[in-house]
């Protein structure tokens, strides 16, 4: 009887054991049944969101940069854009609606410092005074065929967005090159911004939210054909303190004439302070493609200012851009800024005599 206990004792346990052994089977054929699945829907989700960036580094050497007027060599941030990194995704919601997010980061290449700092609240900015991890761009949004793009979140004005169309270079990143951003403030934070477009029309409208740090609002019209394209804008910006209202508005436009696109643009600013003074802004630039790969590109910037400073900052760029590859290109400055009168010194100018800057770059976008 012992002996038929044991055989039987030994028989479960190798019935178990060949048990164990088949679970074990078929969990393995189920994992790897399973993993070209996942595998599969893993690479669909990273496939929608898209990485990009670009980087821009220029050495310079300018004029009349410190307080002594004595110039200055530098390695920074890019000349015409400036560098970022970003996140992107649009998903298809069916029936003509989509959701889209935007992540980008802007930061200083030559010391990976974050920018778009902001000393203290004020023009619809928030304070951060040490910039901001995604101080470029941060929205989602709703779109629809039909009805349009609704965002939100901190994003680009009116005004910044139109008038970089009426430039030859857009809205340039280095303060001697720049002058309508000084104006019209590039970004706002709490923003509801919606654009459509009806056949070659464009309207866009923007309201940034009275939180903490002012608020603002504007309003574009955009009408672009095959060889030309013209534009104006409305945009009002409000001090922190509810005190200030910084009126301003834009127009030009764009034409392309074979291997020359040639840029218009007109702005006026009135601040309703009882002490402030108004500017106009004109401008005027060509692009001329020499080849292919190689662009001749000029500016010539005027603002006049009245009231209390009056007088003329006037800036003048020509530079010489050469494509290596569709993510790469170097390229070649030359600029001088003058005033006149009492109008207002820009921070980037040492005294008030002419500067002067010569700049090679090097651009990479990924």
């Amino acid at each position: 009887m012992t002996f038929q206990t044991a055989a039987h004792s030994s028989t479960e346990m190798m019935g178990m054991s060949g048990l164990r052994v088949a679970c074990r089977q078929a969990t393995a054929l189920a994992l790897m049944a399973a993993a070209p699945l996942a595998a599969q829907a893993q690479a669909g989700a990273a496939a929608g969101t898209t990485v990009y960036g670009l980087l821009d580094l220029t050495v310079r050497h300018a004029s009349n940069v410190r307080a002594d007027g004595s110039a200055q060599n530098s390695l920074t941030d890019g000349a015409y854009t400036s560098s970022r990194f970003g996140l992107r995704r649009t998903q298809d919601l069916g029936d003509g609606l989509s959701a889209a997010f935007l992540l980008e980061a802007g930061y200083d290449p030559s010391t990976g410092v974050s920018q778009q700092s902001t000393a203290s609240g004020n023009n619809g900015n928030a304070a951060a005074p040490s910039g901001r991890l995604f101080g470029r761009e941060v929205s989602l949004s709703l779109s629809h065929t039909a009805a349009g793009t609704l965002s939100l979140g901190r994003q680009y004005t009116v005004a910044h967005t139109l008038s970089g169309r009426f430039q030859a270079q857009g809205n340039a990143n280095a303060d001697a090159l720049s002058v309508y951003s000084g104006h019209h403030v590039a970004r706002q934070d709490n923003m509801l911004r919606y654009g459509n477009t009806f056949g070659p029309v464009e309207v866009l409208a923007a309201a940034s939210l009275d939180e903490q740090a002012g608020k603002g609002r504007g309003l574009g019209l955009a009408y672009k054909a095959s060889a030309f394209e013209v534009l104006a804008y409305r945009q009002d910006i409000t001090s922190a303190d509810g005190a200030t209202t910084r009126e301003i508005t834009g127009a030009g436009g764009n034409a392309s004439f074979g291997p020359a696109k040639v840029f218009l643009g007109w702005m006026k600013r009135h601040d309703d302070a009882s002490t402030a003074s108004d500017h106009k802004v004109r401008s005027l630039g060509l692009n001329w493609r020499l080849s292919p790969a190689t662009t001749v590109t000029t500016a010539l910037i005027k603002d006049t200012q009245s009231g209390a400073k009056a007088g003329t900052r006037t800036s003048t760029t020509l530079g010489l851009i050469h494509q290596l590859h569709r993510t790469t290109d170097v390229y070649m400055l030359l600029d001088r800024n003058t005033l006149t009168g009492t109008t207002s010194q820009p921070d980037f100018m040492g005294t008030r005599e002419a500067a002067a800057g010569s700049s090679l770059g090097v651009r990479h976008r990924f």
